[in-house]
């Protein structure tokens, strides 16, 4: 999905219901750890239950592993499990991967209250103003929303661990010119 432009230094890793490796953003960002790559930002963990069936989300913070508890059951249906406060209050790692100056944030991902111009997108935006390299996860339905959002820059890439890979190792050549 990339083009011979000059690579750009944030991505929207775009996803569908058919992705099939739905942990590529996940394997990437432990490689990076384990190449120790300084990298902060936000993924997200889903909870199942015995049957399979998602009950809850947890927000995890990249550098230190620490789980804020996003979304849980709830009794009505019409009800939305999502813990607002708990997402505003993850918009905190992605600040501190920002002062901290880190090699590359990732976040998971440009969901309905960022489309909106609500959760994340501050900090995913001042990311970008900062200069450091931002990979974040999209949903197709949600790519013109975030082309928008960014002005129609930056990369768009397959959700495959390799394109990530080959976007960072990119990132990394344009640093060291």
């Amino acid at each position: 999905m990339t083009s011979d432009r000059t690579i750009s230094p944030f991505a929207a890793a775009v996803y569908t219901p058919d992705t099939a490796d739905r942990m590529a953003l996940y394997k990437f960002v432990e490689k990076q750890k384990a190449l120790d790559t300084r990298i902060g930002g936000v993924l997200q963990e889903g909870l199942f239950d015995a049957q399979g069936i998602i009950t809850g989300l947890n927000a995890v913070d990249v550098s230190t592993d620490r789980r804020i508890p996003l979304s849980r059951p709830v009794q009505n249906d019409g009800d939305c499990g999502l813990d607002v406060a708990a997402l505003a209050g993850s918009s905190g790692i992605i600040s501190k991967a920002i002062d901290d100056a880190v090699d590359l944030v990732v976040v998971e991902k440009f969901g309905e209250h960022e489309q909106k111009g609500k959760g994340l997108i501050d900090e995913i935006l001042q990311t970008i103003v900062a200069g450091i390299p931002l990979l974040i996860s999209v949903p197709e339905a949600a790519l013109p929303a975030w082309q928008e959002r960014t002005g129609d820059l930056g990369d768009v890439l397959p959700f495959t661990e390799d394109a990530f890979c080959q976007w960072w190792q990119s990132q990394q050549q344009a640093s060291r010119t």
